[in-house]
């Protein structure tokens, strides 16, 4: 895909995100603190602060619960990383297409040891939601997938992060890559809509979709068939993600505008919406963003002048009196600081994923075959889409009683399979796929 140039600057004044017909001046927070000469900003850090796993109210398939004595000991390989099914699995037998994929994963074997031990050295510390993120089981999920489809909605990382959910989920699926364009979409008129993605089905008819979009008005002219061509259904949750693919601050704005008008006129029809923040890069540059003009190999954000860490409550810390620049990173990077206060706006939960994602710099190399092609945008699996998955299921667990709720409210599903929702959607302007 193409990279994003980076804002020279970010302007403060452009903080301000005009939303169709009405203006959102919601000042984006951060909490400080500082000594010696050093601050630091809570930007991202989500994570819970105990690992507190309930038993799931039900669940199709046994996963015996792993210990953090012995994953950090080595002597299990946690689930979230590519562990097998315990006592028994099914899946792990089968080793063509993405099967295979999900047993080998694509980071070199040194490299995910690292990755793992990275975990491992956080747990350590204790680190909010380390701990609980290694011992996470896929049974831990299905109280928010059965009787559902998640939508995983946005570019190519959220392309990516379905690979790694639907790995996550491997001994539930049957295996089969359901073309959404193809297989999925009901009606000519919603494919010539839809640019490409995929479903995997489950258990019991729960299913996990993504469904690939590269900006928000893309996607807001597909939402009116959300019911009458895409198959969705009033109980989905639509965990949606646009940024990489707006190269400036009044692109990124005024396309965020397009889906917020749309969303405002329609959210008592639409299906429970959560957005992911968008996360960083590591280029050559003093931010991470990606340069047209730059090159180089992939580097830590702030490199070599100090740099960022993250501390055991995650969160980012640099000296900004030297490196005044670090700040927009501290804050979540231009993409979050534009979004944040639309999402507030509209209601829209974010899962939050950027502070812990800042460390995970090393796994990007291997993410494309071609050497020369030094992408600091995707990462090898597994990698950061693991953090994601974690902070995702929590923020969910949170929002049982909002999602409820919000089906509560809706039409039924007899009423939504022939509204009308094309209102809002005049003018909008699609990039030819």
């Amino acid at each position: 895909m193409p990279q994003p140039s980076t804002p020279r600057r970010l302007v403060r004044s452009k903080m301000t995100v005009v939303v169709g017909l009405f203006v959102i001046a919601i000042a984006c927070t951060s909490w400080y603190s500082t000594s010696t000469g050093k601050r630091r900003l809570l930007g991202s850090a989500t994570f819970s602060s105990k690992p507190a796993w309930r038993k799931p109210r039900t669940c199709p398939l046994e996963f015996r619960r792993q210990s953090y004595a012995d994953i950090r000991t080595f002597k299990k390989k946690p689930y979230l990383v590519g562990g097998n099914q315990e006592p028994t699995c099914n899946n792990c037998l089968v080793d063509d297409g993405l099967a295979g994929f999900c047993k080998r994963l694509t980071c070199p074997y040194p490299e995910q040891r690292n990755f793992l031990e990275h975990l491992i050295l956080r747990a350590e510390l204790g680190a909010p939601g380390y701990e609980a993120m290694l011992t996470m089981n896929p049974c831990d999920w299905w109280p928010l997938l059965q009787n559902r489809t998640l939508w995983l909605v946005g570019d190519s990382l959220s392309q990516e992060f379905m690979k790694t959910f639907q790995c996550f989920m491997y001994e539930f699926w049957d295996l089969d890559m359901v073309d959404l364009k193809h297989r999925v979409v009901q009606t000519d008129l919603v494919r010539d809509k839809v640019r490409l993605g995929w479903c995997a089905n489950l258990l019991h008819g729960a299913r996990i979709c993504h469904h690939r979009v590269n900006d928000a008005p893309e996607y807001t002219a597909v939402l009116p068939y959300f019911y009458q061509g895409l198959t969705g259904k009033r109980t989905d949750i639509v965990m949606m993600n646009t940024g990489m693919w707006s190269n400036d601050v009044d692109t990124y704005t005024s396309r965020l505008g397009v889906f917020a008008q749309y969303y405002k006129l329609h959210k008592q029809e639409l299906p429970y919406f959560v957005w992911r923040d968008s996360s960083p890069q590591f280029f050559h540059t003093p931010t991470g963003d990606f340069d047209r003009s730059e090159h180089a190999v992939c580097q830590p954000i702030g490199f070599p002048n100090g740099g960022l860490t993250l501390d055991k409550n995650n969160v980012l810390v640099s000296d900004l009196e030297t490196s005044p620049h670090l700040q927009t990173v501290h804050e979540g990077g231009w993409r979050n600081q534009i979004s944040r206060p639309v999402m507030q706006a509209l209601g829209i939960p974010v899962i939050q994923t950027w502070n812990t994602s800042v460390p995970i710099w090393q796994y990007h190399k291997n993410a494309h075959d071609d050497p020369n092609h030094h992408d600091c945008t995707h990462w090898c699996h597994p990698s950061a889409y693991a953090l994601w998955l974690y902070d995702s299921l929590v923020k969910l667990q949170e929002l049982e009683g909002d999602i409820a709720k919000h089906i509560s409210q809706m039409p039924s599903q007899q009423q939504l399979d022939v509204l009308d929702m094309k209102a809002g959607t005049e003018g909008i302007v699609v990039d030819p796929f």
